[in-house]
């Protein structure tokens, strides 16, 4: 009999693991060879293209090249030089993962002794038998064995929440530190900017911003920029690049390639002319444009400010508005000496606007002389309600971002600035609201997503029972003993798993992006992260659920009462799907990351493509640029891991020792790839991989702990399941005490820190005006641009 009420007849096996294994330990073999072979050419030839790329761009914050043993050698270096080679991101992304080897390491050694004590369990039927033999399922009803399964649970959960402890400790005083001095290849600006958003429409200046904060901030505003709308001149700037590229591409050609003009295709039909004239034409017309309307820019803005007054002043049948407030700041003593107190927050916003009221003269004299010039139907350039504000002190920064500006919550907010590299600049202008309305319009969207997401996750579930689908197909069944039957059905559901996961995160940074339009991509990064992990969450329930809800709905509903007990007994059948899954995503895949054999293959096939001509500039040094990890894509991965091992623990105590090698692996592998290999192209000081994924963690441990008493219960160990509530009580207690002690001080910095900062280094007012400035308004990015190799062709852009 079996341990369950509502049990399954199929006995787990081992043949799926053992062939899963098989693979995993050929593909190891093979990428592991790969690498070694080609890091050792590349060594000896001195190519640092592939494995090395840092080199070229960050060798002052790598290690050197080519050091022999290298797992040694990253497992060997500090953590200080960790920390200053790859970023305080990178690093505490590094510590994740050697703090789910440390956790995994300790459930080892639990497992070691929980194996034994659950093979011997005295529990019979086809539930028990083959894999689930080192289950719990093992263990029969009331059992004292479970005693030890309390004892293991409260030493586990113990060394979680102490190992938590000490990484917020350290976390604490890194990210004080980033706040303080930054990163040093993150621009100073970033450190003593603010970004302002629904800035109203009498401060959409640069010059009346900058007086607006000299008043709350005397004599700390260094400057202030305006994000103009603008997205003329920004279709114009993309058409150049591309017309660039073109023309570079064609300079490269050993002969004058032809392009076909005034036909529907580029590249067939129309008139065929010389490619590079053409292009250089391009270039030239574009030129003009992108000049013709940066001109504009301050005409525009001046035109539209100038028209919203107008709007202010007179009605729209003409008639003349008088406002309230107009002696506010004028010398007008009869109406000014009747001022009385605002009565309610419309009166207190006013009375503020009426305080910060500044005279049009210095801004728009000459509006008289170019306003005719401006044609408005031409020119759709206006101000935007986001803007940039650099202060000469920390203290005056950090001051601004931590208090209220103004009275009404719908006027100006203030948040820290982004990292000047991470800004996604084709969205700065959007405004907050519609972006607020966007949001919650997707989370509408994912939130019903996931109701629905039972359904492909139970196709992915179903593939590893075969003969299930070949039995719904009316196709014959075949012998699930067979070698490639375990390969197909414990392979075949993971590598689908993987694809779906892919196309949803593809679909979260669509939305994210081009939807919502978020600003920065530490901004992207943080929305996917939050939207990945949680389908995450429920895809390890639905894949649970999936082969034992779905499959026995009929019984079910006739007996509700045994629907956890058929949970239950699910978790334990789908560990096996949870294995094979880490088995890949561990020894595996980590030589297939070192090897690159992706990214070499893309380079060989692109040098066969272009084997008449010679690589251009940009393509060259792009080929020399580090790749970049995407947290809102790793993170998920590492977490949904994380949740697997803390919550099979006590149920399928095996799974501890692979999600140690699981992580161990990921640990070097990582690590040696942040040092020599990628490098991240913005820094947001352990928000993304620290932070933000705190909430998740700390919700694994609740759940696995409600999972654990409601195991004993289904035990009829009572005992055992009150026992249960002590590490959940003690883990509600640990999350209230760091909310309140911890985290709640990291995303500012503190004044009095600030302060002493300012003393030490003094008020800075060397800023570059240029780093908050959007590229399509800065001239000066466009000598970056370049050509071809041939001398014939470097002709200046403007």
């Amino acid at each position: 009999m079996t341990s369950y009420e509502v049990s399954s007849d199929v006995v787990v096996g081992w043949s799926s693991i053992w062939v899963t294994g098989i693979v995993v330990g050929v593909q190891f073999v093979l990428c592991y060879a790969f690498f070694m072979i080609k890091r050792s050419n590349d060594e000896r030839n001195k190519v640092f293209d592939l494995y090395e790329t840092r080199q070229h761009s960050l060798g002052h914050r790598s290690p050197p090249p080519f050091q022999p043993h290298w797992y040694l050698k990253a497992y060997q270096m500090s953590d200080s030089e960790t920390l200053r080679c790859v970023g305080l991101d990178s690093y505490m992304f590094l510590r994740l993962l050697r703090f789910g080897a440390r956790l995994t390491a300790l459930g080892t050694g639990l497992s070691i002794i929980l194996i034994p004590i659950y093979a011997t369990g005295t529990a019979r039927g086809n539930s028990t038998e083959g894999f689930n033999k080192l289950t719990l399922a093992r263990v029969e009803h009331g059992d004292k064995r479970m005693a030890i399964t309390v004892v293991a649970w409260y030493i586990f959960i113990g060394f979680i929440l102490r190992e938590l402890h000490n990484e917020w400790k350290s976390f604490a005083l890194l990210r004080q530190q980033y706040l303080a001095r930054g990163d040093e290849d993150v621009p100073k600006e970033f450190r003593y900017s603010i970004l302002c958003e629904q800035v109203p429409e009498w401060l959409q200046s640069e010059k009346r911003l900058k007086k607006y904060f000299d008043r709350l901030f005397p004599e700390k505003v260094a400057q202030t920029t305006i994000c103009m709308e603008m997205s003329c001149l920004d279709k114009l700037v993309e058409e150049r690049e591309k017309v660039l590229n073109n023309l570079e591409r064609a300079d490269a050609c050993a002969h004058h390639p032809k392009v076909s003009i005034g036909g529907r295709c580029s590249c067939c039909w129309g008139e065929k002319v010389d490619a590079i004239e053409h292009y250089r034409t391009e270039l030239s017309r574009l030129n003009t444009s992108i000049c013709h309307e940066r001109e504009l820019v301050p005409l525009a803005a001046n035109h539209v400010r100038h028209q919203r007054k107008l709007s202010r002043i007179f009605s729209s049948n003409g008639a003349l508005n008088v406002p309230e407030n107009l002696f506010s700041g004028r010398k007008h003593s009869s109406e000014a000496n009747n001022f009385k107190q605002p009565t309610d927050l419309s009166s207190l916003i006013e009375c503020n606007e009426s305080h910060f009221s500044f005279s049009d003269d210095d801004e728009e004299q000459d509006i008289g002389e170019h306003i005719n010039q401006i044609d408005i139907n031409e020119s759709k350039i206006s101000p935007s309600s986001t803007a940039f504000v650099t202060f000469t002190s920390l203290r005056a920064k950090q001051a601004a971002a931590q208090c209220a500006l103004t009275p009404d919550r719908t006027s100006m907010r203030v948040f820290h600035a982004p990292d000047p590299r991470s800004v996604l600049w084709e969205n700065i202008s959007f405004p907050l609201s519609m972006q607020d309305t966007a949001k919650f319009g997707m989370k509408v969207v994912w939130i019903v997503g996931i109701l629905f997401w039972a359904i492909p996750v139970s196709v992915v579930n179903s593939l590893a029972n075969l003969n299930s689908i070949l039995q719904a197909l009316n196709i014959k069944t075949v012998d699930s003993s067979k070698p490639w039957y375990g390969f197909l059905s414990g392979l075949l559901p993971v590598i689908a798993f993987s694809f779906l996961l892919n196309a949803l995160f593809a679909l979260i940074i669509v939305a994210a992006k081009r939807v919502i339009k978020l600003k920065s991509r530490s901004d992207v990064d943080a929305y996917v992260t939050y939207w990945h992990q949680l389908y995450q969450f429920a895809n390890l329930w639905l894949i649970v659920i999936g082969g034992s809800i779905f499959n026995q709905l009929q019984a079910l509903l006739s007996n509700p009462e045994s629907i956890l007990n058929t949970v239950a007994n699910a978790m334990i059948g789908s560990s096996v799907f949870f294995l094979n899954m880490i088995l890949t995503q561990s020894v595996g895949k980590c030589a297939h990351d070192l090897s690159r054999i992706p990214k070499y293959s893309q380079s060989l096939f692109l040098r066969l493509w272009r084997s008449e001509r010679t690589p251009t500039k940009r393509q060259s040094e792009a080929s020399k640029t580090p790749d970049t990890y995407q947290w809102g894509y790793e993170i998920p991965k590492i977490t949904f891991i994380f949740m697997v091992v803390i919550l099979y623990c006590p149920i399928v105590p095996i799974m501890e020792i692979f999600g140690l090698v699981y992580f161990a692996a990921r640990y070097i592998t990582y690590k040696h790839q942040f040092l020599h290999v990628n490098a991240q192209s913005f820094e947001g000081g352990g928000n993304a991989t620290w932070s933000s994924i705190f909430v998740f963690i700390i919700s694994i441990i609740y759940m696995s702990e409600a999972v654990f008493i409601v195991f004993m219960g289904l035990k009829k160990s009572p005992l055992s399941s009150g026992f249960g509530f002590v590490p959940l009580v003690g883990t509600i207690v640990f999350h209230l005490n760091l909310r309140r002690n911890v985290i709640t001080y990291l995303q500012n910095l503190p004044l009095q820190t600030a302060a002493a900062i300012d003393v030490k280094e003094g008020e800075r007012n060397d800023f570059d005006p240029l780093v908050y400035l959007q590229p399509s308004l800065n001239s000066i990015l466009d000598e970056k641009y370049y050509f071809g190799s041939r001398s014939d062709c470097c002709e200046t852009i403007i």
